[in-house]
């Protein structure tokens, strides 16, 4: 990836933050968030050793797929990806749909989701800013493992993420690098926000399992209008630990959800 590609993905990258209206370091919920805008954000737990997630256009509807087995800031990265993906990728060609098993640097595809991630979650300018009135300009050499739970909790990333992105920027080098790597085999990351009372949900699975409200609606309606049979519905719903006897159609709100779903 060439230098004016970068910059390019770098625009997208902060044109996402303007309209998600984040102006903190990292996003306070990336889900949220995403769907402000207007993607449709589903997390389902599918197994640590399943994929981590997938990029989808259908019709209309821009789809963002995220195993929530996965550790939090490992699903807030994939989350980042297969937006790249949709901003930089989708509909190039007539595709429609990108599947990430380990979101690695396999192509240029990949490549480019992954830098845009990093620019979407931990700005250039941020990251900087942060330096100067969080760590009171500390030099980066004498930078510990606490520091880096301190980023970790500020951008909500992973601390190898974190690492990774500031050696990128020239803020450590490899050396600096391989010691805070150290820190954190000595103490694991968790421990490390511990102390500091940073956010220690960075380091485990949430396995939630969310699916957009329109998605249900849509089932919902199918079965309302006698278009699928209920063995259908329950096994739809099933997938979200819901009854299909509690969407008939006197128990349900205006929208076809029973109350207290939306």
């Amino acid at each position: 990836m060439n230098k004016k590609r970068q910059l390019a993905i770098e625009r997208i990258a902060e044109s996402v933050r303007v309209e998600c209206g984040t102006s903190d370091y990292g996003f306070t919920d990336i889900f949220d968030s995403f769907e402000k805008i207007k993607y449709h954000c589903i997390r389902y737990p599918i197994g640590s050793e399943a994929f981590l997630g997938f990029a989808m256009l259908k019709d209309s509807e821009r789809i963002v797929f995220t195993n929530s087995s996965q550790i939090l800031s490992r699903e807030v990265f994939t989350a980042a990806h297969e937006l790249g993906h949709h901003r930089l990728h989708l509909s190039e060609f007539g595709r429609t749909l990108i599947k990430d098993d380990d979101c690695g640097e396999k192509n240029e595809l990949e490549i480019e989701a992954n830098y845009f991630a990093a620019c979407l979650l931990m700005p250039a300018d941020k990251i900087e800013r942060f330096k100067r009135l969080e760590l009171n300009l500390k030099d980066p050499i004498y930078w510990d493992g606490f520091d880096i739970a301190r980023i970790q909790t500020a951008f909500n990333v992973s601390y190898d993420m974190a690492l990774v992105r500031l050696k990128a920027l020239g803020y450590i080098n490899d050396p600096v690098s391989d010691k805070l790597k150290m820190d954190k085999n000595k103490r694991t990351a968790s421990r490390l926000l511990s102390v500091i009372g940073g956010n220690i949900d960075l380091c485990k699975a949430t396995d939630v399992k969310k699916v957009p409200a329109e998605f249900l609606e849509w089932v919902i309606g199918n079965y309302n209008e006698k278009l699928i049979p209920k063995q259908s519905l329950e096994k739809a719903l099933s997938y979200l630990d819901l009854q299909a006897d509690d969407f008939v159609s006197n128990g349900c709100s205006e929208d076809g959800l029973p109350e207290g779903i939306n």
